[in-house]
């Protein structure tokens, strides 16, 4: 019952974010690619908890209402499973696959 996924984010020295992000309704690859992809440049590679910040803001200005984001401190195989946003290698892997590489996040 959603298109389920939670996203962890992890910054160039593989500090990961205190918190992943949750998606209800905006889980599957198509959709987690293009939303880290128009995040990226604002996402700063060097610090996690920043970049979660970013992505949770471009999120909640696309998601209308008061439902189908959140956030969590556990990881969980919804339908979509679980995205990693690995800044270092400019990646997201699903379910350990590569679904996106050569992102460019923001150098500040």
């Amino acid at each position: 019952m959603g298109n389920r996924a939670t996203i962890e984010i992890k910054d160039d020295s593989g500090y990961e974010s205190a918190c992943y992000i949750y998606l209800h309704w905006c889980g599957d690859p198509e959709q987690v690619t293009e939303m880290v992809t128009l995040a990226a440049p604002v996402m700063r590679r060097t610090d996690s908890s920043y970049a979660t910040a970013r992505l949770i803001g471009m999120y909640h200005d696309a998601i209308e209402g008061g439902l189908s984001l959140g956030v969590t401190d556990f990881k969980d195989e919804w339908d979509n499973g679980h995205y990693i946003v690995d800044m270092s290698k400019g990646t997201i892997e699903n379910e350990g696959e590569v679904i996106a590489c050569n992102i460019k996040f923001g150098e500040f």
